[in-house]
């Protein structure tokens, strides 16, 4: 029994042969499975980035492994790991053990077991090609986990620091919520390390981002808002998103992914 697909999101881009090589590994090991490409745009080294983008991305996929490679500690004493999970999706997540997996493997129900993998003597420099590809090729076919390497503790899985939000109530009643940014997507849309449910009842909200405040316009989708007016929303991905009406909320913000935001909310019926 195979596999339905394996995914593949990196920090490699496309300049280089590095993506083609994965895909031409997996032609050859698995050749009737389907790849399916998640991104390769990942900022170069971007460990946070890259475990974002793999939580957004895991609830949608459907049964398949998961190969993930953001690894600036390649050829070092990270280890290399396979997370099985509990939930639905993809049932295996294969990558470097440097908390680049361990939020999708939350999103998916959490790591039930983990395997250790041994890196063959081939490269210290492309795991990607020659330890996490074949490994995922095994896995479409059907190996089990158990044979592909040593069982290892999930507790002990690294795992990357939870974002730091802070609360305060303020005289006159309104609520004044900090949190970074998380994510920044082509657009321009902020995404904030906050759920979406924080803006229930909330009626008007006021930005603080660096040297900019704006007060902005509570909506449910970006067509609501005029051309360059600010906005906050819950996102597709059930977060909290600052944006703009055709335009760049970060460029109109000048904020950057890291930076904390405050949003001053007052709660009551929408104006």
């Amino acid at each position: 029994m195979t596999a339905t697909r394996i995914f593949l999101a990196s920090d490699y881009g496309y300049d280089d042969e590095f993506v083609g090589v994965l895909h031409g590994v997996l032609a050859r090991l698995a050749p009737d499975v389907r790849v399916v490409d998640l991104s390769h745009g990942i900022a170069p080294f971007d460990v946070a980035g890259g475990a974002a983008l793999l939580e957004r991305a895991v609830p949608h996929l459907g049964p398949g492994v998961l190969v993930a490679v953001v690894d600036p500690g390649v050829g070092t004493e990270r280890r290399s790991i396979v997370i099985e999970v509990a939930g639905e999706g993809p049932r295996h997540l294969v990558g470097p053990d440097n908390g680049l997996l361990v939020g999708a493997a939350a999103r998916l129900g959490g790591a039930r077991r983990a395997v250790t993998l041994e890196a063959p003597h081939l490269s210290r420099t492309f795991d990607g090609r020659d330890v996490f590809a074949p490994c995922a090729a095994q896995l479409a076919l059907g190996e089990p986990l158990a044979s592909l390497g040593e069982p290892l503790d999930v507790a002990t899985l690294v795992a990357l620091r939870e974002p730091v939000v802070s609360r305060r109530e303020l005289d006159d009643g309104r609520v004044a919520i900090a949190a970074p940014v998380r994510w920044i997507d082509r657009f321009g849309n902020v995404q904030l390390s906050l759920p979406g449910d924080i803006l229930d009842g909330v009626s008007s909200v006021a930005v603080v981002a660096r040297d900019h405040d704006a007060i902005v316009l509570v909506v449910h989708a970006y067509a609501e808002l005029d051309l360059g007016i600010l906005g906050v929303l819950r996102d597709a991905n059930d977060a909290i998103a600052i944006v703009a009406g055709r335009g760049s909320a970060a460029t109109m913000l000048q904020v950057a992914v890291g930076d904390r935001i405050e949003l001053i909310a007052s709660f009551g019926p929408r104006r």
